[in-house]
């Protein structure tokens, strides 16, 4: 009997642990760093030293569904303690950070491209592993008017076709200071960005009230045409998440006509609170250690 009760405890304790044998592979230019962790019970452990992880060093040769042979920066990662993972690839710089958005639940070999800044897509499929849509933690709205601090405007908890709507209406002042062209983009999961000239992003506005954006930099940022007669002063801004394989992917933004009265939400960073969010979105408490975001600023907590 007792022989019996160990046998199943063993298998159990199996089962609970249910090791994670996975290897990431990415195709990028340059050695990419890798930064790692998982989160059992609230708490945080990390796979790959601390932010911004290591830099991967070993190199392998891959082909896909399509006979295409691929060079990748590889790294595999042998543990027992959670059934999955989560990533981001990063620039290693400290100082002028180009980071991805959190890669979140890898559970088996995954493949990526990286362009070293802050895109990735996901080519896992082209070599024969069918794997789930991405997850969004939060989308904020970075703008002119709150110093481009995305944490403003903040939604959290993404589900496909999610649709999200924020009022925004723009006095005579206003105008003036941001010389009648508003211009914003959206942060996605706490450091990815859609912009103007993100792919995976379709604008529909049949009024043509949208404008490439003016200043210096050319299309990263999304600007409305305040200068145009036409455009009323309060506008409706839609986003919608239908689902893709990576963080650039699926989504709808559309202008219409919105309330007058309703001012869009405010921020001023001399009376507000400071709040700390962690890179899921998460607001956290003043005794949580590891990178945190705040007031748009990424902070590391010791």
């Amino acid at each position: 009997m007792k022989k019996l009760l160990l046998t199943l405890f063993m298998a159990l304790a199996v089962i609970t642990a249910k090791a994670v044998n996975a290897t990431i592979y990415v195709q990028a230019d340059e050695a990419p760093y890798l930064y790692g962790w998982f989160t059992i019970n609230g708490k945080e452990t990390k796979i790959n030293g601390a932010w911004p992880g290591k830099q991967m060093t070993e190199k392998v040769k891959k082909t896909n569904k399509s006979g295409e042979e691929i060079e990748f920066w590889c790294q595999t990662f042998n543990f027992a303690e959670t059934s999955s993972f989560n990533i981001i690839f990063n620039n290693g710089n400290t100082a002028l950070m180009q980071q991805t958005g959190n890669i979140a639940d890898i559970a088996s070999d995954r493949y990526f491209t990286y362009d070293g800044k802050t895109k990735y897509t996901d080519i896992t499929e082209d070599f024969g592993v069918e794997i789930p849509d991405v997850e969004i933690q939060s989308v904020a709205l970075l703008s002119d008017l709150n110093e481009w601090n995305g944490l403003a405007q903040l939604f959290t908890e993404v589900e496909k076709n999610a649709k999200f709507t924020y009022n925004l209406q723009l006095s005579d002042e206003e105008l003036e200071q941001i010389e009648y062209f508003y211009r914003f983009k959206l942060m996605i999961n706490s450091s990815a960005y859609l912009g103007w000239d993100t792919e995976g992003l379709t604008r529909v506005d049949p009024n043509e009230w949208f404008a490439e954006d003016v200043a210096e930099g050319g299309g990263t940022n999304i600007g409305i045409d305040f200068d145009n007669e036409a455009v009323p002063h309060a506008l409706l801004l839609t986003v919608t998440f239908a689902g893709g394989k990576d963080i650039y992917q699926g989504w709808t933004l559309s202008v219409a006509e919105g309330t007058s009265g309703i001012h869009g939400i405010a921020y001023d960073p001399a009376t507000k609170p400071q709040r700390r969010y962690n890179l899921s979105g998460q607001q956290v408490s003043d005794g949580y250690r590891g990178l945190v975001i705040t007031n748009g600023k990424k902070m590391l907590l010791k």
